[in-house]
């Protein structure tokens, strides 16, 4: 299986391990390191949360006089490959894929 390396912060916790994202609080001294995610679980998982983003814009077409025409969002990837939206600014964009979807036609 294909994988592609991403740095993540490294858990301590043995419940948990190694399944934080590279925004995971490293005040605390975590450890980061680089993990192998594998290819068709981050694929998956991006097809998945584009596919929803998709059917939540579907009937967005403009506010006002303006269309819109593009949207772009990011996301933070884990170490088993899971995909979570940024929530927040503060998080800056380092270590995020942005997905940029524009209108066709």
């Amino acid at each position: 299986m294909n994988s592609i390396p991403f740095l993540v912060t490294l858990s301590d916790k043995v419940d948990k391990p190694d399944e934080m994202g590279l925004f995971a609080d490293t005040r605390s001294g975590a450890p980061v390191g680089l993990k192998e995610v594998p290819v068709d679980i981050l694929k998956n998982n991006l097809t998945k949360l584009s596919t929803t983003i998709m059917d939540v814009l579907k009937d967005i077409h403009g506010v006002g006089k303006y269309n819109l025409t593009e949207v772009t969002l990011q996301a933070e990837v884990n170490a088993e490959g899971g995909v979570s939206l940024i929530g927040s600014a503060n998080l800056g964009a380092k270590g995020t894929i942005t997905l940029k979807f524009e209108k066709s036609g």
